[in-house]
């Protein structure tokens, strides 16, 4: 895997003037965004989350092992590497950074061959991990998120809605006759009809929707909104791919849909999507090609 570091994004806290001009300098081949304390740093990860920290440790009002503790705490900022800079090196020091949450400690004066080094490996190892993160949760031949990604989506999302009181819809799809499509024309074009009715989900459904591919030819999104609405959206959704043709084959697909609404404080994401399945069952018993809803919870 080759990683690629030149234009990483890092934060840079420190109440020094002159240090920041220093680093900055040294640091030219990334993108670097300094500010003098630890609050305008908090504030600063909620606009961009960087790719690493270089954080001084001593600073007026909040220090840098606080600003590190409250980076760690946060679901957004956790994983970002945090190095230290200090004009001390004593065994205490280090080791309380390293115990909130720091990856590494550099010292002053600075010393510019490690400070690159330094700050390279942690932006190269952040970035692998990034990448190793989205092939284990995306789907290959799609793009959109895996089974494995579903899941852990839809385990908060609701968590949320139950705590927010928000309406909160899952819909399990399945497209019609899949196995003859792959039987008679091949993978390819079966391939091809996955794809198509991924973009046309994606061109219908609102952005960043929790949309996945759970296997095969089935798929599931979680949508939020008025049961009208919803269902108002599944069936657009519905008649848009009735419509289509595979390119290169001129193939027809289309979709049963089965879906259900978070009705109890009870409800998991397996109760969900086993009434969305028995939902899915009576649109595909009817002939398919519709949208079929259990909205009870029982």
């Amino acid at each position: 895997m080759t990683i690629d570091s030149a234009g990483a994004k890092i934060l840079l806290v420190d109440d020094n003037p002159a240090n920041i001009d220093i680093l900055i300098e040294l640091l030219e081949e990334y993108d670097v965004r300094a500010v003098l304390d630890g609050e305008s740093a908090l504030d600063t990860v909620q606009e961009e989350v960087p790719d690493l920290v270089l954080l001084d440790i001593t600073m007026p009002g909040m220090d840098g092992f606080e600003v590190c503790r409250r980076l760690k705490d946060s679901s957004r900022t956790k994983e970002v590497p945090v190095i230290f800079l200090s004009a001390s090196n004593d065994d205490a020091s280090v080791l309380k950074g390293f115990e909130v949450g720091g990856v590494d400690y550099i010292t002053k004066p600075y010393r510019a061959k490690e400070v690159l080094a330094r700050v390279k490996t942690h932006i190269q190892l952040f970035i692998a991990m990034q990448q190793l993160e989205k092939i284990a949760t995306t789907d290959e031949l799609t793009g959109i998120s895996n089974r494995r990604k579903f899941f852990m989506r839809s385990v908060k999302l609701i968590e949320q809605a139950k705590n927010k009181r928000i309406p909160l819809y899952l819909a399990v799809i399945d497209m019609d006759g899949f196995k003859p499509i792959n039987d008679n024309y091949g993978h390819d074009i079966g391939d091809a009809a996955i794809k198509a009715v991924v973009d046309a989900t994606k061109e219908l459904m609102p952005p960043k929707i929790c949309f996945a591919r759970l296997g095969g030819d089935e798929f599931t999104l979680m949508l939020t909104g008025t049961e009208e609405k919803v269902l108002k959206q599944l069936d657009l959704l519905r008649k848009k791919v009735e419509t289509m043709r595979i390119p290169g084959s001129g193939v027809h697909v289309s979709l049963s849909i089965g879906v259900t609404r978070l009705s109890e404080d009870t409800d998991t994401i397996h109760s969900l999507l086993k009434r969305a399945d028995k939902a899915l069952y009576h649109a595909k018993k009817a002939g398919g090609n519709k949208v079929a809803a259990h909205l009870k919870s029982s």
